[in-house]
């Protein structure tokens, strides 16, 4: 089995050596790792520039303008030849046996999705585990694995389009909902076998996070209007899931701009939805909503309190 590592770059010189370290101890070795700088202004090319020295037919590195990440993993993936693709975040990093340990699923998949862990910008380490066993299910609760838990089939990327280069984030299950469109295979390979590391991407402005939440629902909106040009009734629980979550980020779209989301959620909510009481919904909420509706549940509350803006 040859596998492609293909790792994005933007000014992760004191990251990169890291995840390189991952991928040359891995019991299955990769064929190739091809590197691509997205138009780093640190050290990143020079640490690039020593490992294709240390590493000569085996490490490639490509420079290209800033473009984000998802151009920089196309361009990594016209660049490779493997049947198989390890995409790898320069601040994640492998266990020594990820590929080996995948590898057996490999044969009837185009995606093997892993579990991983977790390490969050105050330390906490969690381990997220997939909902095994239902790709689209799994997809709409975003337990599919993420870009570098997973092992991905080359030909299955490329038909599916490859990374949409547009998006700023929801850019794995975004491919990942295309893939499974076209009918992409799935394995579980229930194993932790990858680190990754929630950074913090600095001071972020009220639009980006506002732009956030609106591809979160314009995604689920695509994922719920296929599922039910499929079979309605064979997807019943992933549609009531989508509406739930749907619901949960348009209260937050909101407290940016309430009218927006009022005809949001008559564009998107099945009619007859009412929200489960969860983390963010409490039993006062349900009652507000089923006698005042969406609208009018929001305008009470916003009489009590000032609106926040968790990140998505």
């Amino acid at each position: 089995m040859k596998v492609s590592v293909i790792i994005p770059c933007h000014n992760v010189a004191g990251l990169l050596p890291q995840a390189l370290r991952s991928v040359h101890a891995q019991t299955l070795p990769a064929a190739e790792v091809v590197v691509v700088d997205d138009g780093s202004t640190d050290g990143t090319w020079a640490v690039i520039e020593e490992a294709m020295a240390d590493h000569p037919g085996l490490v490639r590195g490509i420079r290209q303008e800033n473009r984000g990440a998802c151009a920089a993993r196309n361009a990594g993936l016209r660049a490779c030849s493997g049947e198989w693709v390890q995409f790898l975040d320069a601040d994640d990093e492998l266990f020594t046996g990820k590929l080996e340990g995948q590898a057996p699923f490999t044969a009837e998949a185009d995606i093997v999705v892993g579990d991983y862990e977790q390490v969050m910008p105050d330390g906490l380490l969690l381990t997220v585990e997939a909902l095994y066993d239902r790709p689209w299910m799994a997809l709409v609760k975003t337990r599919m694995g993420t870009t570098s838990a997973n092992l991905w089939r080359r030909v299955a990327v490329e038909a599916a389009g490859g990374w949409d280069e547009d998006l700023a984030s929801s850019q794995d299950y975004e491919l990942l909902f295309r893939m499974l469109r076209k009918g992409a295979r799935v394995a579980w390979d229930r194993q932790v076998a990858t680190r990754v590391l929630k950074r913090v991407s600095g001071s972020i402005s009220r639009t980006d996070e506002r732009a956030n939440w609106e591809r979160y629902v314009a995604l689920r909106k695509a994922m719920k209007d296929h599922l039910l040009a499929q079979d309605p009734s064979a997807y019943a629980e992933e549609v009531a899931a989508i509406d739930q979550y749907l619901f949960m980020a348009l209260r937050i779209l909101a407290t940016y701009d309430l009218d927006a989301a009022v005809a949001e959620f008559r564009r998107s909510i099945s009619p007859g939805f009412v929200p489960h009481v969860g983390r963010a919904i409490t039993e006062r909420y349900v009652l507000l909503y089923n006698l005042l509706g969406f609208a009018g549940a929001e305008k009470a509350l916003r009489l009590r309190k000032g609106p926040s803006h968790p990140a998505p």
